[in-house]
């Protein structure tokens, strides 16, 4: 968080495990913010959430259900050991006592292998991934209402959709990512803008600044 703020730059929390999980870290990034003097424009983090967008909140269940179970059951399979190695956190995150959500998910995955004997996994049905919010699932009038509560709850402006995750097909992963662009994202986009300006989107280098390319000789193309 000290880095961010003393480089200005911003903080992209990339959570695998949603906005229940994450928002006690949220919390105290904007406290440490408030504490080294700087604004809380919502602009200055960015936070990674599951999506998955449908007609109707059963149907999204249903459509979503294979594509989340795969990941969530699947694709985070990690070996404690090698879940937090040394040089991959800081002295100030240890001393804060964070531990990265793989690295919590990869214990309690030993833990539970450990008392039954038997390599019992832990639940990841679709109703528990979406009741702890890894995925926000519905409507686009409900995913809408929820990103916008997550955004305003973390103060967070700059929100980074998942579309596409576990063995999703590319129609499925197209279907979704057309509900959003075209049902979804309307209702969230400038949430924050009538507040604050976001100082960190990218911007174009200034026309006299660019380079010409030079001319391709035609033995060259050749």
């Amino acid at each position: 968080f000290e880095w961010c703020a003393e480089m200005d730059y911003v903080y992209s929390y990339l959570s695998y495990f949603g906005y229940k999980a994450g928002l006690a870290t949220m919390n105290d990034f904007w406290d440490t913010m408030s504490r080294l003097g700087k604004d809380r424009n919502p602009y200055r983090a960015g936070f990674l959430q599951f999506v998955g967008v449908a007609e109707s909140k059963e149907e999204a269940m249903k459509l979503y259900k294979e594509p989340a179970e795969y990941f969530y059951g699947r694709c985070l399979h990690v070996d404690p050991r090698y879940s937090s190695p040394p040089g991959y956190t800081t002295e100030e995150t240890m001393r804060r006592k964070y531990k990265s959500q793989v690295a919590a998910v990869a214990d309690k995955k030993a833990e539970s292998d450990k008392k039954s004997g038997l390599g019992t996994p832990v639940d990841m049905s679709i109703d528990f991934i979406e009741r702890e919010g890894y995925v926000i699932l519905g409507s686009p009038d409900e995913v809408a209402e929820k990103l916008r509560e997550v955004a305003v709850n973390m103060n967070v402006g700059h929100l980074m959709l998942l579309l596409q995750y576990g063995n999703m097909s590319k129609d499925l992963a197209n279907y979704n990512t057309q509900l959003f662009a075209e049902k979804v994202m309307p209702q969230i986009h400038g949430l924050f803008d009538d507040e604050w300006e976001d100082h960190w989107w990218p911007k174009p280098m200034p026309k006299e600044e660019r380079a010409v390319p030079a001319p391709i000789k035609r033995e060259a193309a050749e």
